[in-house]
């Protein structure tokens, strides 16, 4: 929810904005609504990031273990390790609802669905 919902703020503050430049109301309100628009952008970028971040550790973690010398460890503990890289073979990931994956790619669909629904409603202006 919190995905949608930043992509529908972020829309409607760069609809804001582009209705302030137009109307001319004042530089504070278009200081401020721009501000806004950034924080909004920046706590989408930050939960993307971190979806990056958790899915470049976890195949981190799976390349570190199986490039370790498993094979010569004691059995009772090699076989821990083979769990490990059972288990690192599923991605690490922050999901937005178990439908999409929170990545960079996630942010650049969040932009572009942004941009093209303030494009629309600016036509409609």
């Amino acid at each position: 929810m919190q995905v949608v919902w930043n992509t529908l703020v972020i829309c409607f503050l760069g609809f804001f904005i582009i209705i302030c430049i137009h109307s001319e109301t004042g530089v504070f309100v278009l200081i401020k609504t721009i501000l806004s628009y950034f924080a909004i952008m920046a706590e989408a970028f930050i939960i993307c990031f971190a979806g990056e971040y958790l899915s470049f550790k976890g195949k981190l973690i799976a390349n570190a273990i199986y490039e370790s010398l498993w094979y010569d460890i004691p059995s009772r503990q090699s076989k821990i390790i083979i769990f490990i890289i059972m288990r690192s073979q599923k991605r690490l990931a922050i999901t937005a609802g178990k439908m999409m994956d929170m990545s960079f790619d996630t942010f650049t669909n969040i932009m572009k669905a942004s941009v093209s629904y303030i494009s629309v409603l600016n036509v409609m202006y």
